[in-house]
C-alpha cells in the first residue's frame, strides 16, 4: 500500500494572515531582548514619573507653567502641531530614498507604513520596528536585513545630524558668530551628492536635516507655550540633544529620558529664566502634541494598509 502523503498546508490567502504566522513563527522578539525591553520600559516608566513630581514639587514653576498653557499663543501651538505632521512626511521621504535600493515601495504607501508604525512605537516595546521589517519582507519581498540596514543608517543620520548642529554651534560661538547659522551646518555633507556610492545617503541626510531643524523650531514653541520663552540658539541645542536621547535603545522614544535631560539642561543653557519644572513641562507639552498628531494619523494609516492589502489578496484570487 503506497504510503500517503501529509497533506501541505495551504499558503496564507492575505498579506495579514502571512504577517502573522512571520510573528509566530519566532520572526519576532527573542526571549532575551524581550526582558531587555520590560526592563527599558520599566526604568523610563520610573524617570517619567520621577520627573513628573519633581515638575510638580517646584508649585510656584508649575503653577506658572499652567496659567500659560490655558491661553497659549495661536501661532506656537501651529508650530507644535505643524511641525509634527510635517515631520512624518519627511520621514517618510528618507525612507523612501534608502530604501528605493533595495525594493521598489509607492509613497504613498511608505508614507501611511511610516505613520503607522510611529504610531505603534509609542505602545511598550516599541512593535512598530518588527510590524515594519515583516511588512516589507511580506509585502515588498525586501529582505529583513535591508530594512533593518536602512532604520540603522536612518538613526546614524539622526545621530550626524544632531551632533553637527552642536558642533558648529560650539565653533560658531567660540568665534563670534551666530549659534544660528548652525542649522545649515550639516549641509557641507552634501558633497556627497557628487559621488554616486553617497549619493544616497547624502540625500537621506538633506532630508533629515530639515526634519530636525523642525524639532529646533518644536522646542522653540513649546517653551512658548509654558510661559518660558527661550531663544533660537536655545532650541537648537536642547532640539538636538533631544534626538539624541530619542535615538537611545534603552526606553522607546527617550521616555522619561528626555523630561530629565531638557529639565535639567534648559535652565543651565538657556539665556532667559527657565525653571526645571518650567522645562521639564515643556517636554510634557511635546509628548502630549505628539499623541495628539500621531494617533489620528496612525490609526487612519493602519486602516488604509489594512483595506489595501485585503483587496490586493481578494484581487490575486
Amino acid at each position: 500500500m503506497a504510503k500517503q502523503r501529509a497533506p501541505v498546508p495551504s499558503p496564507p490567502s492575505s498579506l495579514l494572515s502571512r504577517f502573522r504566522l512571520s510573528l509566530s513563527n519566532g520572526k519576532g522578539i527573542g526571549t532575551g531582548k524581550l526582558w531587555l525591553r520590560l526592563a527599558g520600559l520599566a526604568f523610563g516608566l520610573l524617570c517619567f514619573a520621577g520627573a513628573i513630581y519633581t515638575a510638580i514639587h517646584e508649585r510656584t514653576a508649575f503653577a506658572s507653567a499652567l496659567d500659560a498653557l490655558r491661553d497659549p499663543p495661536p501661532i506656537a501651538v501651529l508650530l507644535v502641531l505643524g511641525s509634527i505632521a510635517v515631520g512624518v512626511v519627511l520621514t517618510a521621504l528618507l525612507f523612501h530614498i534608502l530604501m528605493k535600493r533595495f525594493g521598489r515601495v509607492p509613497f504613498w504607501e511608505m508614507q501611511a507604513l511610516i505613520a503607522a508604525t510611529a504610531f505603534a512605537n509609542y505602545l511598550p516595546l516599541k512593535p512598530g520596528f518588527v510590524g515594519r521589517v515583516a511588512y516589507h519582507r511580506l509585502r515588498h519581498d525586501i529582505r529583513a536585513a535591508h530594512t533593518v540596514r536602512t532604520i540603522v543608517e536612518a538613526i546614524g543620520l539622526s545621530g550626524t545630524v544632531a551632533s553637527l548642529f552642536l558642533f558648529s554651534q560650539f565653533l560658531f560661538r567660540t568665534i563670534g558668530i551666530e549659534g544660528e547659522w548652525s542649522l545649515l551646518a550639516p549641509a557641507v555633507l552634501a558633497i556627497g551628492l557628487r559621488t554616486p556610492r553617497l549619493r544616497t545617503l547624502a540625500q537621506a541626510l538633506l532630508v533629515r536635516q530639515v526634519e530636525l531643524a523642525l524639532w529646533t523650531l518644536r522646542y522653540w514653541a513649546v517653551f512658548q507655550l509654558v510661559g518660558a520663552p527661550i531663544d533660537l540658539d536655545t532650541a537648537i541645542a536642547l532640539g538636538s540633544i533631544s534626538v539624541i536621547a530619542t535615538l537611545l535603545p534603552i526606553v522607546s522614544n527617550g521616555l522619561g529620558i528626555r523630561e530629565w535631560v531638557i529639565g535639567l539642561l534648559a535652565p543651565l543653557i538657556s539665556h532667559e529664566a527657565v525653571s526645571t519644572s518650567q522645562a521639564i513641562c515643556a517636554e510634557l507639552v511635546h509628548r502630549v502634541a505628539e499623541l495628539v498628531v500621531m494617533t489620528p494619523i496612525g490609526i487612519a494609516a493602519i486602516v488604509v494598509l489594512v483595506r489595501h492589502n485585503r483587496a490586493r489578496a481578494l484581487a490575486e484570487r
